[in-house]
């Protein structure tokens, strides 16, 4: 018999998958409103099956474009649809007033700007990286803070800016640079916010439309796969995550292995943001 909710894990060594049995009601999200920034396609459309899966009561769709959400709403139970811009004050304000109260907000939007060497990219388009992804998650935090219950739950997806070197992605200063810049930013709310549960998600090589932006080739890299990040975010919504609150992980950790680190991860500055190793 299938089991009401399905959360799979993966391991960075071969992504296989391991359903969660009935027996784990810990990673159920039933009587809780789950709210998806860029549901319209990819990753959050994926993030908002997931949360469904793990029986969600409410799972608010928002992204900027209509016809999109309206696809993912069709398979996403007991949704309702917002067009929201993480750029738009307004936009998000009235999306959150409509929502109300909510247990978990997911912010999965961002924007790679066109590639290009610093010297030689356009000023605007290589901002347009700091607006969606640093501006963005401030507005965001903005609209939607306010009306969080208590012990709420706000992930972020951010990218690694330090696994590979940089002289591995010429071209793609303004999208690392400002997905440093917002996972900073994130362990701040999570600083200045202790009443809510605040980390960020690096999602793994997945194929979407920012991967095809920033030039990598899927035949020529270790894909994963899109239900990959989007059922970790439903663990790292569970008590058993509590012990990331301010950090940023990896979609590709084993959940045992990384419960396995709490100590180490707890106790000084693993899996933050910044320069280490001072003398």
């Amino acid at each position: 018999m299938q089991p009401p909710f399905a959360c799979p894990t993966a391991t960075w060594r071969n992504d296989t998958y391991d359903s969660i049995s009935p027996s784990r009601p810990e990673l159920s999200v039933a009587d809780k409103t789950v709210v998806i920034v860029g549901a319209g396609s990819g990753i959050g459309r994926e993030t908002a099956l997931a949360f469904a899966a793990a029986g969600a009561t409410h799972v608010a769709l928002l992204d900027r474009t209509d016809a999109t959400l309206k696809k993912t709403a069709e398979a996403v139970s007991s949704a309702s649809v917002h067009i929201a811009d993480m750029t738009d004050t307004k936009s998000l304000g009235d999306a959150a007033a409509a929502i109300g109260k909510w247990q978990v907000l997911v912010l999965s939007s961002g924007y790679c700007p066109d590639t290009a060497p610093v010297t030689l990219s356009t000023p605007g388009e290589w901002w347009k990286g700091f607006e969606t992804n640093v501006m963005g998650t401030l507005l965001a935090a903005k609209a939607f803070i306010p009306t969080a219950d208590t012990h709420a739950t706000i992930l972020g997806l951010t990218s690694d800016t330090s696994l590979v070197p940089t002289s591995y992605l010429p071209g793609l200063s303004a999208y690392i640079s400002s997905k440093l810049a917002q996972a900073k930013v994130y362990e701040f709310l999570a600083a200045e916010n202790p009443g809510l549960f605040v980390a960020t998600v690096n999602p793994g090589m997945v194929e979407t439309d920012n991967f095809n932006r920033s030039g990598g080739v899927a035949d020529q890299l270790p894909m994963d796969t899109v239900q990959l990040p989007a059922h970790f975010l439903v663990w790292m919504a569970s008590p058993e995550a509590a012990f990331l609150r301010g950090r940023t992980t990896w979609a590709n950790w084993d959940v045992d292995e990384l419960q396995a680190q709490k100590e180490k991860i707890g106790n000084g500055l693993f899996m933050t943001a910044g320069f280490k190793g001072l003398p």
